[in-house]
């Protein structure tokens, strides 16, 4: 049975109270302990999504050449039913180390504010 742990900026506000760390740190940290939770052995290589939303199409290639170019795959560039919005749906295999994901986290948020858009965060299944 394979879960999907993926927790977006916007579920993390409803949740968290902690606002000592940034919204960044966490997600990370949030998306990791639900990892754990599930069983998932975070020392081990997960295959990890990435998420992030642009405006324009070009704006999505533009942003997903800038993804492959730090090491990320690009799985699909899409536009989102009923919106004006491109979604960007990359992959990574990495361990789930917090100092790691925060740094993915950031470098992805400068590409997607870049581009004018948005990073939506990471998710990823359970490795035992």
């Amino acid at each position: 049975m394979k879960i999907l742990i993926h927790l977006t900026f916007l579920s993390l506000l409803i949740s968290s109270p902690c606002m000592a760390q940034s919204m960044a740190e966490q997600q990370d940290a949030r998306v990791i302990e639900n990892l754990v939770s599930a069983g998932s052995n975070v020392s081990k290589p997960h295959n990890i999504d990435f998420f992030m939303f642009v405006p324009t199409e070009r704006k999505a290639k533009a942003a997903a050449a800038d993804m492959e170019q730090l090491g990320y795959t690009i799985s699909s560039i899409d536009r989102m039913s009923g919106q004006s919005q491109w979604q960007i749906h990359a992959t990574r295999e990495m361990v789930p180390q917090l100092d790691a994901m925060t740094a993915t986290t950031r470098a992805l948020e400068a590409v997607a504010t870049k581009h004018g858009g948005d990073y939506d965060g990471w998710g990823t299944g359970v490795v035992e």
